[in-house]
């Protein structure tokens, strides 16, 4: 999986491509949220839109994330959510736990 940092204005923006699955990519993606918490940096949009997979380990990292942010004040949102990965947080009710938008600049201004 590849991954992509960057600040956009306030809110961090983790640009996700390839499979979000247990092993390197969830521990890239843990590392990555981990320095950016102890940046001080809460704000965070997971831009989902080149993912091609996500499975049990990925989707938890997304709820620990969302749980941090939470803890430190800020927020995890997602954008551009495919139809695979919209299924698995509809079955895991987690669609109606995260704030998920279509439209990037919606999305920052939302923060």
């Amino acid at each position: 999986m590849k991954l992509d940092v960057r600040d956009e204005g306030r809110v961090t923006v983790i640009a996700l491509e390839g499979d979000f699955v247990i092993g390197e990519p969830e521990s890239l993606f843990r590392q990555a949220v981990t320095d950016l918490l102890e940046a001080g940096k809460a704000r965070i949009l997971v831009d989902c839109g080149r993912l091609r997979t996500v499975d049990s380990t990925g989707l938890g990292s997304l709820v620990r994330t969302l749980t941090l942010t939470q803890r430190k004040g800020g927020q995890t949102k997602l954008l551009g959510v495919g139809p695979r990965l919209m299924k698995l947080l509809e079955l895991t009710a987690l669609a109606a736990v995260f704030e998920i938008h279509t439209d990037r600049a919606e999305a920052l201004a939302s923060f």
